[in-house]
């Protein structure tokens, strides 16, 4: 005969032990409401198998185990997300102070201003070319556009350098997050050997791959034993198991010897790979496949530009803050030769005979000052250099040492009276070499520099061409920061919607294992009161 209260009481206890399972895993969900990266558990239970004899009653319930709530799916939406969200916040802040050099809020000086207050310097001497006042007021305009490009200039290679020594820093931090990452697979895999989920260990793990993924973007691949392998886009795995390797920082890669500098001198930092065994490195460049994906490290590779060993000058880099640069120094380097060109102006010497020395220079001075003097050979503007090359030649291109010269420019006038404004010797009020220099503003040209090139083009033109470039830049990182935001607020409410904690939802919950608690312990009172009363009978 089958002994129905046994059970009733095996089915109500293990009815309370189930129950208080719930509770207990309700209890740690509310403790953890508000802890990042936590995921909800799920006690996960089923009915006990009825015997192969007698009434199939049942043998109540028993515990399968505790489930961690995730979704493999959102939780990579999630990353990309954020790795898209930081590498547009980064071009934005960047781009936004490139913005200030380029005056577009009314506010200051910009290259563009000062390059019109020069053209109109020249204009008012030419009406009066014997004025001092006027000479003057000249020096003090193009002492203010030289000042103007070297400021310019120099902010934008600071921005370089400065997003240089981030790199550095979210490069260190990136290979914490992998040896931590790679910690924490071992453990899981331990774990899971056992038949238990790794957890807490995955929840810990997903935090850091969420990390990491605000500084590079990378691809996770869960294995079947509980690990997960994180790999860059060209293959290389960052984590694989319980290892994990590290990207490595050098200023001079084995890839390339003599690599171009700075915008400002030292070289840029490399980010590599090294095959090679101790003493003997074998870099690989990792540096262009991460300018190409997301994560701040992205977006300011992206900024900061990337060189290998195809590249010549520091203007070759292929970046935004290198494009801007570039923009810069053209319209320098045009302000050195054409301006220059034309302000030492000579004329062929009718007497040159190029068989008799003594019949004097091919060419003659055809520009003169106040005092009849003509132009020395640096021109009206020269610039700062006392490194190797021809000292005392001023042309473009001819000084190895020099990598810029937006930051050297100056005015190579202090005097104004020494302003050659005539190209007649005997006549000091003539005004035909201003003529001629003025006439430049509105002549078209050719600028030039690393990738960057503009044909037919004036020196306004030059400058709105860059102003544009900025102004382009600026909106499409100001949308893009926009649009990643509430991409990333999307995949965060997806995610939270399986993963995150609800604390009215556990509430219900835990009323409910609480009825269901109470129902269980009554119904051992039941089973204890039939019992006693069976004893009685007999």
């Amino acid at each position: 005969m089958t002994n129905f209260t046994s059970k009733i009481f095996g089915n109500a206890i293990s009815s309370l032990n189930a129950q208080q399972a719930q509770i207990a895993v309700t209890s740690n969900n509310i403790a953890n409401v508000n802890t990042p990266g936590y995921s909800r558990r799920l006690v996960d239970v089923e009915s006990r198998g009825a015997s192969f004899t007698g009434l199939a009653i049942g043998n109540g319930v028993q515990i399968v185990g505790v489930r961690r709530i995730s979704d493999l799916f959102l939780e990579r939406l999630m990353r990309q997300a954020t790795t898209e969200k930081h590498a547009a916040q980064v071009e934005h802040e960047f781009l936004g102070r490139v913005e200030n050099i380029y005056n577009l809020t009314g506010q200051g000086s910009s290259i563009g201003g000062a390059l019109t207050a020069f053209w109109g310097g020249l204009n008012d001497l030419s009406a009066n070319p014997a004025s001092i006042e006027l000479r003057s007021h000249v020096l003090e305009r193009a002492t203010d556009l030289v000042q103007t490009i070297n400021n310019g200039y120099n902010y934008i290679a600071n921005l370089q350098n400065e997003a240089d020594q981030r790199i550095r820093v979210e490069i260190n931090t990136v290979n914490s997050i992998t040896k931590q990452i790679a910690k924490l697979n071992a453990l899981a895999q331990v774990k899971e050997a056992s038949g238990s989920e790794a957890s807490e260990e995955r929840d810990q793990r997903n935090r850091l791959m969420e990390q990491l993924g605000e500084r590079i973007g990378f691809s996770a691949l869960e294995q079947a034993d509980g690990t997960v392998t994180i790999s860059l886009a060209n293959g290389f795995s960052l984590v694989n198991g319980a290892n994990h390797r590290a990207l490595e920082l050098t200023q001079t890669p084995t890839y390339g010897n003599n690599l171009p500098p700075s915008l400002s001198g030292p070289n840029l930092t490399h980010i590599v790979f090294d095959y090679g065994i101790e003493g003997s490195p074998a870099h690989i460049d990792a540096g262009k496949i991460l300018a190409q994906g997301g994560g701040t490290i992205g977006g300011l590779l992206r900024l900061r530009g990337v060189v290998g060993p195809e590249d010549q000058s520091a203007f070759d880099a292929n970046g935004y803050l290198v494009e801007v640069a570039s923009q810069i120094e053209s319209i320098t380097r045009n302000l050195l030769t054409h301006i220059n060109d034309v302000y030492n102006h000579q004329i062929p010497n009718p007497d040159y005979d190029p068989g008799d020395p003594s019949s004097g220079p091919e060419f003659l001075p055809g520009a003169f000052d106040l005092n009849g003097n003509s132009p020395g050979p640096f021109g009206f503007f020269n610039f700062n250099f006392d490194g190797p090359g021809n000292i005392g030649d001023y042309s473009v291109g001819n000084h190895p040492g020099v990598i810029n010269y937006s930051s050297i420019i100056q005015v190579a006038i202090s005097d104004p009276a020494q302003i050659a404004a005539a190209r007649l010797q005997s006549a000091p009020g003539d005004n035909q070499n201003l003529v001629a220099m003025i006439q430049l503003q509105g002549q078209p040209m050719t600028f030039a520099v690393g990738n960057f090139s503009i044909s037919n083009a004036t020196f306004a033109e030059a400058y709105s061409n860059s102003v544009t470039y900025v102004g382009n830049l600026k909106s499409r990182a100001k949308l893009n920061e926009k649009v990643s935001q509430d991409n990333f607020v999307s995949a965060s409410n997806k995610r939270d919607e399986v993963s995150a904690v609800s604390l009215d939802e556990e509430f219900t919950n835990l009323i409910k294992f609480q009825r269901a608690f109470q129902a269980s312990a009554r119904m051992i009172r039941a089973a204890d009161e039939i019992m006693e009363r069976i004893v009685n009978l007999i």
